[in-house]
């Protein structure tokens, strides 16, 4: 594929949004609804934890009673004392001999702790502090879990590791079918968990994982970024996975979400250990999501000076530029324009034969526009493998929001199903 067509391939599947004024975040009837700004989309896929007992309805609309919609400011001040406060109730109902009880607020607190650190810069203290209580609460739960949530680390390049957790599908030593679970540009690691929590039921062992640039990674290795070369990150990762006695070598799958989804499928291209591979959604090239969000036209050059063009209004494009991800990317310190020069080079196009495992794409209804989202299809429709699969989870099933994130039980049942058939495994 020429630099010509690769242009027009990625206008044609980013440039009708823009047209529309529409983003991948935008508003569905399945959202909570309860602000107009961004923080609909996050208070959305909070309140979706408590199908796997991360967060409690009410602890959550109490928090939110305190929000000023659009005023990102506001959001830490309202979780940190549910996240202190549940922090402080495990504590004391471990110390009481109540390890079911201690659990259960040690998940909820870490969620909440993650929470606070949802919309801080790079440069607040509570954006580590987030990511770092949120981590400590993670392991103490996952010591009280049955299976026990065990914290890993993943061997890397020059001596470094990469975080993870595993949970064993069966028996110790019992080889099982693997899913390595991976999340997005604004994902931490442990909620990864409550996207794939639903493999653990099901009899999978499940490998959650975080590459370097992620949420805490950044904290622990500071000079080492998001990279777009997504196969090198997670080789380590399957080599690790691999090391395992409980691992079916046969049977390894991976899942992305969001930019995961890039990750995964750029990590398809070149991972033949990899038997299936779900994206939720597939992000064929990064730059043009990412221009999008920022109320540009993918399909037309952006322009050097780009910090004069933002809508102020845009509170997306606020949250993607005033949070942590750009920082995580490397770029912390240049334009917008160099930042897009450097996701330029994350891109699937041209590697689409590549792909020759099985794939699901999970795409929720009100993640593109009718037009766009015929050019998904066309475009996942160049994948040949005959067991692949183009899902589409519209509002009226409850899990029409990016990464089906509003209805989780709804998303691990159309994966995890698709993945049976797939390795051919009938599980629990």
């Amino acid at each position: 594929m020429t630099n010509q067509e690769r242009k027009q391939s990625e206008g044609k599947l980013a440039g009708q949004a823009v047209a529309e004024n529409e983003s991948i975040f935008r508003h569905s009837v399945g959202m909570v609804n309860k602000f107009v700004s961004h923080m609909d989309f996050h208070f959305t896929r909070t309140l979706a934890k408590e199908a796997y007992g991360g967060v409690s309805t009410g602890e959550c609309f109490e928090a939110a009673s305190h929000i000023v919609d659009g005023d990102f400011s506001t959001y830490a001040p309202a979780w940190q004392p549910v996240a202190e406060r549940m922090e402080a109730k495990g504590w004391d109902c471990l110390k009481k001999g109540h390890k079911v009880s201690a659990r259960e607020a040690f998940m909820r607190a870490a969620v909440y702790w993650g929470c606070v650190g949802m919309y801080t810069s790079d440069s607040d203290p509570l954006t580590r502090e987030s990511c770092m209580r949120t981590r400590a609460l993670w392991k103490e739960a996952g010591k009280l879990s049955d299976p026990i949530m065990e914290p890993v680390d993943i061997p890397y390049e020059n001596g470094r590791v990469m975080k993870g957790y595993f949970i064993a599908g069966g028996a110790s030593g019992e080889k099982r079918p693997t899913l390595l679970g991976m999340g997005g540009g604004e994902n931490y690691l442990e909620e990864i968990y409550f996207q794939c929590a639903g493999a653990v039921r099901r009899g999978y062992n499940l490998l959650i994982f975080e590459v370097p640039g992620q949420k805490a990674a950044i904290w622990e290795n500071p000079d080492l970024f998001i990279r777009m070369d997504a196969e090198v990150p997670v080789g380590y990762v399957v080599d690790y996975a691999l090391t395992r006695p409980e691992v079916d070598p046969d049977r390894i799958a991976l899942i992305g979400h969001s930019f995961g989804g890039y990750y995964v499928m750029r990590a398809a291209c070149f991972e033949r250990r990899i038997a299936a591979c779900i994206a939720s959604p597939v992000i064929w090239s990064m730059q043009p999501e990412i221009l999008q969000i920022l109320g540009f036209d993918a399909s037309k050059p952006y322009p050097r000076d780009m910090e004069s063009q933002i809508d102020p209004a845009n509170t997306t494009a606020q949250f993607v530029l005033e949070g942590d991800f750009r920082a995580r990317c490397g770029h912390k310190n240049t334009t917008i324009a160099e930042w897009m020069d450097y996701l330029g080079q994350g891109s699937l196009l041209g590697l689409e034969e590549q792909i020759t495992c099985p794939v699901l794409n999970m795409i929720g209804e009100g993640e593109f526009g009718p037009e766009q989202l015929e050019e998904e299809r066309k475009h996942f429709a160049m994948l040949k493998n005959p067991k692949n699969r183009f899902n589409l989870t519209m509002a009226y099933e409850g899990g029409e929001q990016h990464c089906t994130e509003n209805n989780l039980l709804l998303k691990n049942q159309l994966e995890m199903d698709w993945l049976d058939e797939v390795l051919g495994y009938a599980g629990q």
